[in-house]
């Protein structure tokens, strides 16, 4: 009778267990589908916003700018109206990248204040901590996708095991708001905006994979605690703040290093420095299978993410010439090749110059190796288009 109760209670002890790990999984699932909707959509959003406004702006404004410049000393043209010009070029930057940065500067702007960003990490701390992070990481690495630097600056709420692993993850995965307004722009421009969303997946999944290979597991605590986890009424006027901060950041720290960009790469184009480059870049560029006049666009994407805008010099020609594996493989490689400059320092600042070294050169073999084997998985199964 004994060993019956026994094996009953045992029983009802593995059917809490069942139910205990089907409700944590469902909830699992249901915060990464809430993570999914909460910052997917501002980046939907942003991209039907820019869609509509970037013909209206093209029409009645870049091409009557044009008119006015033909009779204009050549470098001037060049800079103003050029295929890199600040106008011509610059304004790619604004359409696309302004209502990114505003949109999902709101969506985190408000599950902070809601208090559901600190649901969220609760939630998905089981499932980062198979590729060695913490629930607690989960807070940077989702700023990351507004502000890298900001973030780099959050991850001092991580676990010390887990740190360099989140700015790894931060630095390779986390597309912040200028570079999925970029990227957005660049896919569009070819033609091909559904690119964007295996873009995305497929940064997390290298990115995840990144970590996994450059940083093994270590030991860390099993329970982190968190002051307050119940929701509530954001308020808005931080929410409000925090959006301003955003913009801010957008008027008077990346579009002036954009459109200096936009003059840099104008001077080289006009004395046929680019074309220098391009033969010196372009036989490496050709395992890629992508053309030498890439290689700006490239190298000034480890200035600013932004930079990768360089690639719509000339109404976007170089990316309509491409094929679909062409064009995914240059803005993969483009963005994810290195940190820009402006996270890296951040990293070498806030934490030492090593670890950002050592970051910036794991990422680099990363991008480098993960591009040529999806060129290669590519054209096994999908061919050259």
């Amino acid at each position: 009778m004994s060993v019956f109760v026994k094996a009953m209670m045992e029983l009802e002890k593995q059917e809490i267990n069942t139910n205990t790990s089907i409700k944590g999984g469902l909830w699992l699932i249901g915060s990464l589908l809430i993570i999914l909707v909460v910052y997917g959509l501002p980046v939907y959003g942003a991209f039907l916003i820019a869609t509509f406004f970037e013909p209206i702006v093209e029409t009645y404004f870049i091409l009557q700018v044009e008119e006015w410049f033909l009779q204009a000393p050549m470098i001037i043209a060049e800079i103003v109206v050029g295929p890199f010009g600040l106008l011509t070029l610059g304004m790619y930057s604004f359409v696309w990248a302004f209502p990114v940065v505003v949109f999902i500067s709101i969506s985190i702007g408000i599950t902070t204040n809601m208090g559901l960003k600190d649901k969220l990490t609760v939630a998905v701390d089981p499932l980062l901590r198979k590729i060695g992070l913490t629930g607690r990481d989960m807070i940077p690495i989702v700023t990351g996708y507004g502000c890298n630097v900001v973030a780099v600056y959050q991850s001092k709420g991580c676990s010390s095991c887990t740190r360099k692993q989140c700015l790894s993850m931060i630095s390779f995965s986390s597309a912040c708001s200028y570079q999925v307004g970029a990227t957005l722009s660049l896919f569009s421009v070819a033609g091909k905006p559904w690119l964007f969303f295996p873009y995305i997946i497929i940064l997390a999944v290298m990115g995840i994979i990144h970590t996994k290979l450059w940083y093994p597991q270590q030991q860390h605590e099993s329970y982190f605690p968190m002051k307050d986890q119940s929701l509530r009424w954001g308020n808005p006027v931080v929410i409000l703040a925090n959006v301003r901060d955003a913009i801010k950041q957008f008027f008077y720290q990346a579009m002036p290093i954009f459109l200096v960009i936009c003059m840099t790469a104008a001077t080289l184009h006009h004395f046929k420095i680019l074309n220098v480059l391009s033969n010196k870049v372009g036989p490496v560029l050709a395992f890629f299978s992508l053309p030498a006049e890439a290689s700006l666009g490239i190298l000034f994407s480890i200035l600013r993410k932004d930079g990768i805008l360089l690639f719509n010099e000339r109404n976007g020609q170089l990316l309509l010439d491409l094929t679909s594996m062409e064009l995914f493989i240059l803005i993969y490689l483009a963005s994810t090749l290195s940190a820009c400059l402006v996270t890296l320092f951040a990293i070498a600042k806030d934490v030492s110059k090593s670890i950002a070294f050592q970051i910036a050169s794991k990422q680099a073999v990363t991008s480098v190796v993960s591009s040529l084997l999806l060129v290669i998985v590519w054209r096994i199964f999908v061919g050259n288009y």
